[in-house]
């Protein structure tokens, strides 16, 4: 007995505190939700919110130890796809044999005075191509970027901010659902994921569309 009358206030305190714990918790969870659908609409529309600031830089979670979103993409257009078709020589890879040679295969039998436009378009879609492959790894490195996107909103939709005392937790209302229902946040990123997914094949066909196009047709 006298050991229980030691133990039981301390025990009781701790009980009350989890008790405490447990109904905030309780408390940030809202509302038992009564219209499913609006629900669930209110939680996808905040969601693409969410994803459309951050590609727009107007997200109040804005990174500021590295490049994301919107900046990220606009950087990879602009410096690393840049850079790299300003490093392409237009006369790389072509040496003068290989001129020389296509020169000859276009004149057939008879020596040219000019240098046939055969031979030049040959030349020139030769170079073309060599804007296939950076063109195609700028795609994916934007779709990478847009994939780290769905993350970023996942990880700051789980943050929350813990505080001493009886002020509790905190959540805006993104972080809220985010913690009431997990299991759909999942589902949503894994959907989007999945779209992006499925947009990369044809976003690369287009690419290499324009790229033939290109090589249809050399203004000369």
């Amino acid at each position: 007995m006298h050991h229980i009358r030691e133990c039981l206030p301390q025990l009781k305190m701790r009980v009350n505190v989890l008790i405490a714990q447990c109904q905030t918790l309780l408390n940030s969870y809202g509302e038992p939700v009564q219209d499913y659908g609006s629900t669930l609409l209110q939680i996808i529309t905040r969601f693409a919110t969410a994803y459309t600031t951050t590609i727009e830089g107007t997200s109040r979670n804005i990174e500021t130890s590295e490049l994301c979103g919107g900046a990220r993409i606009c950087y990879i257009f602009h410096e690393t796809f840049g850079r790299v078709l300003e490093s392409i020589d237009p006369l790389g890879d072509l040496t003068q044999l290989d001129i020389l040679t296509a020169i000859r295969n276009a004149t057939g039998p008879r020596p040219a005075l000019f240098v046939p436009e055969v031979s030049f378009e040959l030349l020139v879609k030769k170079q073309i191509r060599r804007l296939e492959e950076p063109s195609l790894r700028c795609v994916e490195l934007v779709h990478e970027e847009l994939q780290r996107i769905v993350q970023h909103c996942g990880i700051h939709t789980q943050q929350f901010l813990v505080m001493s005392g009886a002020i509790g937790y905190f959540f805006d209302k993104l972080q809220q659902e985010m913690q009431r229902f997990p299991r759909l946040y999942d589902k949503i990123n894994e959907v989007v994921s999945n779209v992006l997914k499925s947009r990369l094949k044809p976003t690369n066909e287009i690419v290499e569309n324009l790229v033939a196009i290109e090589l249809a047709y050399i203004n000369t």
